[in-house]
């Protein structure tokens, strides 16, 4: 009892720092309520779960779109497609039986044959529901694309609103509506440009987006003087990376959609947000960033109140209690109460195990996220068990006073692998465990190089292997040279050269880049030893082979 009462103080400041982070992160952000208690227009695409466009023998069933469409009614009284395939045609009768009104886009490709399709199908529908279709959209930014001229596209509207006898419009990104062809701006009744500031070239924080979409629209509607402007999309990403200091979050999108929301009624802008429902599928062609532009969650849920203020972490008490809990677990499996270990010990430890239980709160939920298919999920959730393994026997060494434990070189380890007859002693398991975590950090490090405009920054995953190692060999004798060290040697070389590419390729405002280069370099610190072990190496190489040499002459 003696030894447990011992414990109780540094458990009890642990774990009420480990609170009161997830207080901070899950505080309330108050923000402007919107103005209007219904939005002009959302874009809708029914796709649900393992569902996608790009399965061209997918028909969604007519029931599935009603029931979103019920979902949506009471926000927006606007939907607007994108196609007229795969289901989609069912959107407009439904869409006049709730009374709502449809933007019904048409998809414009590279085919003249299923181009011509789309036409014909937007014809019927348009002579048959006259009044669900507010306008048709001839395509949507195929400029962009470079799948036709811009000249076909104006012979295209023409066309459809002759025979349709709606307004239409064309789609593209703001840039190309500029550099679009005159006959193209004859053509269309009205202007529908998308501006979204998370990924233009130059990405803008959330707190400037608004600001810059009224400089655009400004320069639209300058230079296209008697044509009405219509924002077709806008929006911001509740998750996925960085870029620069464009950040994708729950009140990042809350704050981007309110304060719209203000500004167009202030400007009297016809928009329409992307998107109603978060669509999985955008994350195989845009990243985690892709899948989560939606007001509504995949679930059909929505992600958060116009009125009220927003939370990052609305179930952040059952998240900090669950990190706390296994915190106490992860001590409880090494037998933290035996033994005497100083202050010192007690509180790393009992800090560490509390950020090992931060962390594993932190990772799975966002794994879930990034996850495209189940083999990604088993790989987050093995990344997860190392995060548990390293902080459980980093502690027990700690404890344990071993701590040269952690000191196992690779060759230790790989040795093993190449010959696993028996279980690996506790030496030999923290140095695989180090491994795991330098080639996979090298390898997302590598990836963040060379292709990194959808790749996340894994933080939760690597900050205890990190935190962790560094520790252990901060305690220990870092700068000793280490010899036969030379994968050590090589990941930390890869490990600190990507960092300062990284650093230089996201710029100095990307929070998220900046804390994935810290982590790496920390993980690299082992290396300098082994680096200064190989200087020695070949220095006594150098000098055995020119004392060979004299001998030699």
């Amino acid at each position: 009892m003696r030894g447990i009462g011992a414990w109780a103080p540094p458990i009890i400041l642990a774990a009420a720092l480990s609170v009161a982070l997830w207080a901070w992160l899950g505080r309330p952000v108050a923000l402007p309520p919107a103005p209007e208690a219904k939005l002009h227009c959302a874009s809708y695409t029914p796709f649900r779960g393992d569902q996608t466009p790009l399965d061209q023998t997918l028909t969604i069933p007519p029931q599935q779109i009603a029931e979103d469409l019920k979902q949506l009614k009471p926000i927006t009284n606007c939907v607007r497609t994108y196609a007229v395939n795969q289901g989609l045609d069912q959107v407009v009768p439904l869409a006049a039986q709730l009374g709502m009104k449809v933007l019904l886009g048409i998809w414009i490709g590279s085919k003249s044959s299923d181009n011509e399709l789309q036409i014909k199908k937007a014809v019927e529908l348009a002579h048959a529901y006259p009044g669900a279709i507010r306008a048709i959209i001839v395509g949507n930014e195929v400029l962009l694309r470079g799948e036709q001229t811009g000249e076909t596209l104006a012979t295209l509207a023409a066309r459809v609103r002759k025979e349709s006898g709606l307004p239409v419009t064309y789609a593209d990104v703001w840039e190309y509506w500029l550099r679009a062809p005159q006959a193209l701006r004859d053509s269309v009744d009205f202007v529908t440009i998308h501006v979204l500031p998370y990924w233009e070239d130059q990405p803008l924080p959330v707190s400037a987006g608004v600001a810059h979409l009224q400089e655009i629209v400004n320069k639209v509607r300058a230079a296209f003087p008697g044509k009405e402007v219509m924002v077709g999309e806008t929006g911001w990403p509740s998750a996925g990376r960085w870029r620069e200091d464009a950040a994708p979050s729950l009140v990042n999108q809350a704050r981007y959609l309110r304060d719209f929301l203000v500004y167009a009624k202030g400007a009297d802008l016809d928009y329409n947000f992307i998107e109603a429902f978060d669509q999985p599928w955008k994350r195989w062609q845009e990243g985690t960033a892709g899948g989560y532009w939606g007001i509504y969650g995949e679930d059909r849920q929505p992600k958060f109140s116009w009125t009220d203020p927003v939370t990052e972490y609305p179930g952040w008490p059952v998240r900090a209690t669950l990190s706390v809990v296994l915190g106490i677990g992860i001590l409880a499996m090494v037998r933290f109460w035996r033994g005497q270990p100083g202050i010192f010990r007690r509180v790393a430890a009992s800090l560490g195990a509390m950020l090992t239980g931060l962390c594993l709160v932190l990772h799975f939920p966002h794994a879930w996220l990034v996850s495209r298919n189940d083999w990604e999920w088993l790989l987050e959730c093995l990344i997860g068990i190392e995060t548990l393994a390293t902080g459980t026997l980093l502690i027990a060494a700690l404890l344990s006073d071993r701590r040269n434990l952690a000191n196992g070189s690779f060759l230790e380890a790989i040795s093993w692998l190449r010959h696993p007859r028996r279980l690996p002693e506790a030496r030999t398991v923290i140095a695989l465990l180090r491994l795991a975590a330098l080639i996979g950090a090298a390898t997302v490090s590598l990836g963040l190089c060379f292709d990194p405009r959808y790749r996340d920054f894994p933080l939760a995953a690597y900050i205890l292997p990190a935190i962790g190692f560094a520790f252990a060999d901060l305690s220990g004798k870092l700068w000793t040279a280490l010899p036969d060290r030379r994968e050590e040697a090589v990941l930390s070389l890869i490990l600190v050269g990507t960092a300062g590419f990284i650093l230089w390729n996201e710029g100095p405002f990307n929070l998220e880049a900046m804390a994935w280069c810290i982590l790496t370099v920390l993980l690299a610190l082992p290396g300098i030893a082994a680096w200064r072990g190989l200087c020695l190496d070949l220095k006594r190489e150098m000098k055995s082979g020119r004392k060979v040499a004299k001998i030699a002459a």
